[in-house]
C-alpha cells in the first residue's frame, strides 16, 4: 500500500472514530446537550481536529440521522412482497416502522425527537439530503397506493398526500404507544393495538364499493 492510500485509509478511520464517538454521545445526551468539546474529549482528539473532518456539530448529527433514515428505508423496502396485494404491503410497511421503533430505538429517538428540533439549524445542502431520503420513502409508498387504486382495491385518492399521511400515522401510532402504555390500560395488549391500527388503515383505504 502506497503512502497516499495509507493516508487516505487513516483519514477515513479517524472520521469513523469521530462519528462513532459522536453517535454514542448523541444517543446518550441528545443533540443539544452534546458539544464539539464533548466529542473531542471522548474521542481523545483536539477540538480543531474534529473540524478537519466535519464542518460543525450539525453535519455530524445529520450523518447519524442519515444512518437512521437508511435503516428505516431498508426495513420498509424489505417488507414489500411482489406476491402480496397493495393493502398487505401497506400494512407490512407500518409493521416495518414499528420494527424500527422497537429494535432501533436509539435511531428512532434521534429521528423522532431531535430531527424537527434541529431542521432549521442544518445547512441547506444537508437538509436537502435528508429530505430526499424521506421523499424516497414517500415515493415508495405512493407507488403501492397507486397500484391499489389502479387495481380497484383502494378508493380514488391523492396518492402523494396519502403516502405522507401514512408515514405520519405510523409515527403517531409509535409515539402514542410510548406515551400511553405506561399510564393507560387501553394499549397494554400490543397485538390488539396493532390489529386496531391495521383495521383503521384498511378502512381508510379500501374502496367501499369493493366491501359492500
Amino acid at each position: 500500500m502506497g503512502t497516499t492510500e495509507r493516508r487516505e485509509r487513516d483519514k477515513q478511520r479517524r472520521r469513523e472514530d469521530i462519528l462513532n464517538t459522536a453517535r454514542t454521545l448523541f444517543f446518550e445526551k441528545g443533540f443539544r446537550d452534546t458539544t464539539i468539546d464533548d466529542i473531542a474529549r471522548s474521542a481523545e482528539l483536539a477540538r480543531g481536529t474534529i473540524y478537519l473532518y466535519f464542518e460543525n456539530k450539525e453535519e455530524i448529527y445529520a450523518t447519524v440521522l442519515e444512518e437512521g433514515l437508511d435503516t428505516l428505508n431498508r426495513l420498509v423496502l424489505e417488507s414489500y412482497s411482489e406476491d402480496a396485494d397493495p393493502l398487505t404491503n401497506i400494512l407490512a410497511g407500518h409493521d416495518a416502522f414499528m420494527n424500527f421503533h422497537d429494535n432501533y430505538a436509539q435511531y428512532y429517538n434521534v429521528l423522532m425527537l431531535d430531527k424537527l428540533q434541529i431542521a432549521d439549524a442544518l445547512p441547506p445542502e444537508l437538509k436537502s439530503r435528508l429530505d430526499l431520503k424521506t421523499e424516497r420513502m414517500a415515493g415508495f409508498i405512493e407507488n403501492i397506493l397507486d397500484k391499489g387504486v389502479r387495481q380497484g382495491m383502494f378508493r380514488p385518492m391523492q396518492v402523494r398526500e396519502v403516502a405522507f399521511l401514512q408515514m405520519g400515522m405510523a409515527m403517531g401510532f409509535a409515539q402514542m404507544l410510548d406515551k400511553c402504555c405506561a399510564s393507560s390500560d387501553v394499549f397494554n395488549d400490543r397485538e390488539q393495538s396493532r390489529q386496531a391500527m391495521h383495521a383503521l388503515i384498511a378502512n381508510s383505504l379500501l374502496d367501499r364499493r369493493e366491501r359492500d
